[in-house]
């Protein structure tokens, strides 16, 4: 069987590296000199969006047969409102995972776990490869084929404004930070590769590149960091709904498929998941498209979260905050293996729907009578 992939992100790869785990090899085709982005940064797996998994890692060795090494085991988050601060902390939230070109990182180890050859500076054309392989995956990060082929339907782009930050950090925390004073539905995390150097990121939908290096730098301004920024970066992702996954022998995964969350990982392992689904639906002569149902209602739960948070204002996230961390709540999210996240849009969705009644049904009061 001939199985041509076009790009050598973590999707392209885990692919790759199913279809040689059932002896076959594909051609792989990459624009760039590298696999992974052209800039670093820290992507989260945290164990409360994959519940009832209990461990990510375990999970992926077991499951998709991929194994690698994180930069270290999750274990504190600290999250800061405009007028909330609370920090929970556990023996394991999830893993932090180098993403990029590094030695370390996700993208790094995949390459090295495989025997294909990656042919390296060269931009292939789907549809024409579609007339050579048996089946051709499309693996570029990009919409461009999913939209040429008429099975997308953008539903907003985010912007990512991003550096690598050195300073003292703890290895185990994640810090959050979520304030519309920087703009409606703005977040920010920074998440450790080592005690010194850090990836700061802030993120935002549907802002130009303009108005992004201004919330980037009220950000910096509001929070009082003062890091020193070794590196910058600023990009988008084109979060969107892909339907069906496979046209022919053309089967998208990754974020060219859709399969992107919506939160902390850039779709890191909803990523990995797509390609690895793609080469085993090509192995064993399966649909693709039946294959990642499952996967494609999470991403439609992630996007309806996401859509949620981009219409909330500080007095949502003061409360969101402080009501996560009460005893019994917390305990509930963060102490048992419930999969709180599948419910959240909803548990949201009915909060701000009774503030909003008990605002209405309050009567303004009544003024005394003069006798």
């Amino acid at each position: 069987m001939r199985v041509a992939i076009i790009g050598a992100g973590i999707s392209g790869l885990a692919c790759a590296h199913e279809l040689e785990h059932n002896g076959i090899y594909p051609d792989i085709f990459e624009e760039r000199s590298r696999s992974g982005e052209l800039f670093s940064h820290v992507a989260g797996i945290l164990q409360l969006m994959n519940r009832p998994v209990r461990n990510p890692l375990k999970w992926i060795k077991k499951e998709y047969h991929i194994n690698f090494e994180p930069l270290a085991t999750w274990k504190k988050i600290t999250m800061n409102s405009a007028n909330v601060t609370r920090t929970v902390t556990s023996t394991n939230f999830g893993y932090f995972l180098e993403r990029g070109q590094g030695e370390r990182s996700l993208e790094t180890q995949l390459s090295n776990s495989i025997k294909s050859r990656i042919n390296f500076n060269h931009r292939a054309n789907y549809s024409e490869l579609a007339q050579e392989y048996d089946y051709v995956v499309v693996a570029t990060g990009h919409k461009e084929a999913g939209a040429t082929l008429g099975i997308l339907e953008d539903i907003f782009t985010t912007m990512v404004r991003g550096a690598e930050v050195l300073g003292e950090f703890d290895t185990e925390e994640l810090i959050m930070w979520v304030n519309t004073d920087y703009a409606l539905g703005a977040y920010a995390y920074l998440t450790p590769f080592s005690n010194n150097r850090a990836s700061l990121v802030l993120i935002h939908a549907n802002a130009s590149r303009e108005e992004m290096e201004r919330h980037w730098v009220t950000f910096l301004k509001k929070e009082k960091l003062d890091y020193q920024i070794t590196e910058n970066f600023l990009l988008s992702h084109t979060a969107c709904y892909a339907y069906p996954h496979q046209v022919g022998n053309i089967l998208l995964v990754g974020t060219a498929g859709g399969f992107m969350e919506s939160f902390l990982g850039f779709g890191t392992l909803s990523s990995l998941r797509s390609g690895v689904l793609a080469g085993r639906a090509i192995a064993r002569n399966q649909s693709f498209n039946k294959a990642v149902y499952h996967l494609n209602q999470e991403m439609k739960r992630s996007v309806r979260l996401r859509e949620i948070i981009n219409t909330m204002d500080n007095k949502d996230y003061d409360r969101l905050i402080a009501a996560g961390t009460l005893p019994l709540v917390k305990n509930l999210i963060y102490n048992t293996n419930f999969p709180i996240l599948k419910y959240t849009a909803d548990i949201l969705e009915l909060v701000r729907a009774s503030v909003d009644w008990q605002k209405k049904s309050i009567l303004p009061a009544r003024k005394p009578t003069k006798r």
